[in-house]
């Protein structure tokens, strides 16, 4: 018997059915601090049964409820239904089969941009697919780049495996990473493409181009546009550390592991798309590490029921608090997820929850944020307690989930499916049996049910590798961040090692609500054009003059507001990914 951490995390350890992590390269027998507080924390704030106003009942009335207010709506309109979740679980069945009724019904759904997306779509947009490095290549490398990616925080697993090797850190912040790592290079927010193309610059201009990529002129055309005092200027990073960096990439050959965050800040896919490019540059195949989700060749689609349904309407994650605010929706069914705390525009949906302009229901394990807020709660078990299919977005193996706790309420399969009897909805995609659509999601992987069942792990075959020669086009049309005025930060958000957005708070407890600053100190209000919040500032040297920096676990002020109300409903241009990173807030002392 094995079980998976279905976290959001890189890692996403297997454990034997003790709960021991499995002596298995790359997880090599342990876990992190998450990972190990997962057995206590799945007895704490657990939501045990059904809710309906506030008044307990069960999950049959539940059921019945949910279906009446679900039919009540589709009369008038399906598209003002939402249907929102994200990767609170990585388990085929609890995040992606669920899908299924709504497509079937027309609802409407989120464009679940708000992690990878961006970074997903520009690296497409040169290899034609986003599939990177495997941790079995990791190892050959001498020596690694982590360019926005806090891995000794967000994936101890892979730093693990570069601790004795040279490490550079490429940050906005002297980050856990940066201090630890051989060399720490700080640049503006929002400004990494500008330092990417100087990189690219000095190779070309200096003939350190080993690698073959396609429109190569037209990239050196590009490049020779700006100086390299220009690119230094507006990156913040200094023309020595520039012409380093470009050297050491053409001497050491460094594996480049891109983080999220930089899809999540101005010109995002565009300095996603330019770094991707730099291993290419020197004659290094498979080069970079982003997400290796989208090569495994599991079909997700499938999974979803796009074959046969569609969403009426996709709604982007940027633009939730909009959508709600303009009366476009009136219905809300969450699971795997807690966007009052963590889409942009969360409290925009408590405001109408509570002035009953949007039912909220919600099935979740845990007493979240948005679940006490819901008008109707339904219990799901916890990864420790189902059967599922799980997956990483680094190593290559499919895990079969087993329980090794007895179950607590109904799982998003036999939810949706009861929901869907409740309206009479026969359709194929409902009828099909679970399993098979996951056997036949998971074949192209190269990998069968019965193998996995019987395995328990198994690995999979990718197939989608990067092109042997990317294409330099797409171009980047990139945005100078703006001069910072009086008083004025450029706030970012990072990984906390205790917390996974806003989960574990059940074990360690609430963060408080703390921004960190070079200069600031006591209570402050942030403030951007979409909101302000209330928190407290504490010095840290590690933070650059003009940032300001929050865990992503402290999402609530001193006042008990969403700190994503003052987030604004700003896309990136490839796919649609909100810009949380690199915002421009007013920063104004009030004691």
């Amino acid at each position: 018997m094995v079980i998976a951490c279905t976290r959001d995390c890189y890692d996403t350890c297997i454990f034997n059915e003790n709960y021991r992590p499995l002596n298995l390269f790359p997880i090599n027998g342990f876990t992190c601090a998450r990972g190990r507080a997962d057995l206590a924390r799945n007895e704490k704030n657990r939501v045990l049964s059904a809710y309906i106003d506030g008044k307990e009942v069960s999950i049959d009335e539940a059921i019945r409820y949910v279906a009446k207010i679900l039919r009540e709506e589709l009369k008038k309109n399906p598209a003002s239904i939402l249907r929102t979740d994200y990767d609170g679980n990585q388990g085929l069945l609890t995040w992606y089969y669920p899908d299924r009724l709504f497509n079937v019904i027309g609802a409407s759904q989120t464009d679940r941009s708000i992690c990878s997306s961006e970074g997903h779509a520009a690296i497409r947009a040169h290899y034609g697919t986003s599939m990177g490095a495997l941790p079995e290549d990791f190892i050959k490398y001498r020596a690694a780049v982590f360019w926005a990616f806090p891995a000794s925080v967000s994936a101890p697993h892979i730093w693990a495996l570069f601790i004795k090797k040279f490490r550079v850190s490429i940050d906005v912040r002297l980050s856990d990473t940066a201090k630890k790592s051989d060399k720490a290079i700080i640049v503006r927010p929002g400004a990494d493409v500008f330092l990417a193309l100087g990189i690219i610059k000095v190779l070309i201009e200096d003939g350190m181009i080993e690698g073959k990529v396609r429109h190569l002129e037209e990239l050196a055309r590009y490049v020779g546009n700006f100086s390299l005092d220009y690119l230094s200027r507006v990156s913040g990073v200094s023309i020595d550390d520039i012409k380093w960096l470009a050297e050491f990439y053409h001497e050491r050959k460094p594996l480049t592991l891109i983080g999220f965050a930089l899809g999540r800040s101005l010109n995002g896919g565009d300095a996603v798309g330019m770094i991707s490019l730099i291993p290419a540059l020197v004659g290094l195949r498979r080069g970079y590490y982003y997400s290796n989700s989208l090569g495994w060749g599991i079909d997700f689609d499938y999974l979803r029921g796009l074959h046969m349904a569609r969403s009426s309407r996709v709604i982007p994650m940027a633009e939730f608090g909009e959508y709600v605010e303009r009366g476009e929706i009136d219905v809300v069914y969450v699971w795997n997820e807690n966007p009052v705390l963590t889409l942009p525009g969360g409290d925009r949906l408590i405001e109408a929850v509570r002035e009953g302009r949007v039912r909220l229901i919600v099935h979740d394990p845990y007493w979240s944020e948005t679940a006490k807020l819901a008008d109707v709660i339904l219990p799901a078990p916890t990864f420790l307690e189902k059967h599922d299919v799980v997956y990483s977005y680094w190593h290559d193996y499919l895990v079969y989930n087993e329980p090794i706790k007895s179950p607590k309420g109904i799982t998003e399969i036999d939810l949706i499916r009861r929901l869907a009897k409740e309206l009479e909805i026969a359709h194929p995609l409902i009828l099909e049996d679970p399993w098979d659509a996951v056997d036949k999601a998971i074949r192209p992987a190269g990998v069968t049910l019965n193998e996995l069942r019987e395995k328990k792990v198994v690995k999979m075959k990718p197939r989608y590798l990067p092109a042997d020669e990317p294409d330099a086009l797409p171009l980047p049309s990139p945005v100078e961040p703006g001069q910072l005025g009086k008083d004025e930060v450029y706030l970012v958000f990072a990984s906390h090692p205790l917390y996974t957005n806003t989960q574990f708070r059940e074990v360690y407890g609430e963060l408080e609500p703390v921004v960190y600053t070079h200069d600031y100190e006591g209570v402050v209000i942030l403030e951007s054009g979409y909101g302000r919040v209330r928190v407290r500032a504490i010095k840290d040297p590690g933070i650059p003059p003009g940032v300001a920096l929050i865990y992503k676990s402290g999402l609530v002020d001193l006042d008990g507001k969403p700190i994503n109300s003052i987030i604004e409903p700003v896309k990136g241009k490839y796919a649609g990914t909100p810009r949380l990173n690199g915002i421009r807030v007013k920063l104004i002392s009030v004691h």
